[in-house]
């Protein structure tokens, strides 16, 4: 079985140079780091991560607890999370809780079982039952990050996108292509959140603007007729439609009744993933950062790990993301 010294030889550096670089410890040059992964891929240098583990009395595994993977807005955080643990060699536990049906009390014995040496809660629409047992982590000594929604700060990281800003944005955005009358268009969005997109709209041009339209749309492949025409009832002329895929099938359904995209109803979405992209017509974003805002997460808890100083809250800012929809 290959050694450190062997991948040391191998990629003509030191074996304190493998051994620190392993563990995360320094960074290293590209160059550097692509020999010691070519030495360990052809050696086959498989490290012991149990035996490091008990002689250090800490493990390299981070959890992460969230609704459902299945959803693309957390799946695309829940990569850059993933993406940022393994390049520090860090392995990721995934725990689902609507998928996996799991409650606070199996939540917490997973966590012991694993040896989890970090936990990032990703927000919950209902979050009260959570903060209890961040808590309850908080007294074993865990570090925890808690991302993608603003609570109080209660004593650990907190990283969530500004909604306020991204609601102010998006109204900006549709205002400055021509369109008056607007609409908020949502599928059963807790009205916690829908407040900030609601708040952020009445802050653009200084709250001189009228009141957006609030509707909710079931999502679906057909949308009821009755929602164009609602839309073209209250003559709106641009549409914040806070979910990606809801958006699309509102432009579907819009072009099924021979309204034009942009001349006669611009359509913006909130998210910034692979479907806005190929969807037809291209969709204009406000992007939430869903990626980044892992990436963030996953360095506040390597940070804490090494306990290193953290800072308590990050509000990311959204972005606009101009492409044909409006």
């Amino acid at each position: 079985m290959a050694t450190l010294k062997d991948i040391a030889k191998h990629a003509n550096v030191s074996a304190c140079t493998v051994s620190r670089y392993l563990n995360s410890n320094i960074v290293v040059k590209k160059s550097t780091e692509a020999r010691i992964q070519q030495a360990i891929k052809e050696l086959g240098y498989i490290p012991n991560v149990v035996a490091k583990a008990l002689k250090r009395n800490e493990t390299s595994n981070v959890a992460v607890i969230l609704p459902k993977i299945n959803n693309l807005y957390y799946s695309e955080i829940t990569s850059g999370i993933s993406q940022t643990l393994s390049r520090h060699h860090y392995n990721l536990f995934v725990y689902e809780v609507d998928n996996q049906n799991l409650n606070e009390d199996d939540i917490l014995q997973l966590m012991r079982e694993n040896m989890i040496a970090g936990i990032i809660f990703i927000g919950l629409f209902s979050d009260k039952s959570f903060q209890e047992s961040i808590q309850n982590v908080l007294e074993w000594e865990i570090p925890v990050v808690y991302a993608n929604r603003s609570i109080p700060y209660q004593g650990f990281p907190l990283v969530y996108p500004d909604l306020v800003k991204a609601g102010k944005l998006g109204a900006e955005h549709l205002y400055s292509k021509g369109k008056k009358k607007l609409a908020i268009v949502h599928k059963h969005l807790p009205e916690p959140l829908l407040d900030y997109f609601i708040e952020g709209f009445g802050q653009a041009g200084n709250g001189s603007f009228e009141e957006p339209l609030i509707m909710v749309i079931e999502e679906g492949k057909d949308l009821p007729d009755n929602c164009v025409f609602t839309l073209l009832e209250n003559k709106i002329d641009g549409v914040f439609v806070l979910n990606e895929l809801s958006a699309i099938y509102l432009t579907k359904a819009l072009h099924k009744s021979d309204i034009r995209i942009v001349h006669d109803i611009a359509v913006l979405s909130l998210g910034n993933s692979l479907m806005s992209e190929i969807s037809t017509p291209e969709l204009s974003c406000v992007d939430l950062q869903n990626r980044e805002l892992g990436v963030i997460s996953a360095e506040m808890i390597l940070g804490q790990i090494r306990k290193q100083e953290i800072e308590p809250v990050t509000v990311l800012e959204p972005l606009i993301i101009q492409r044909n929809s409006t």
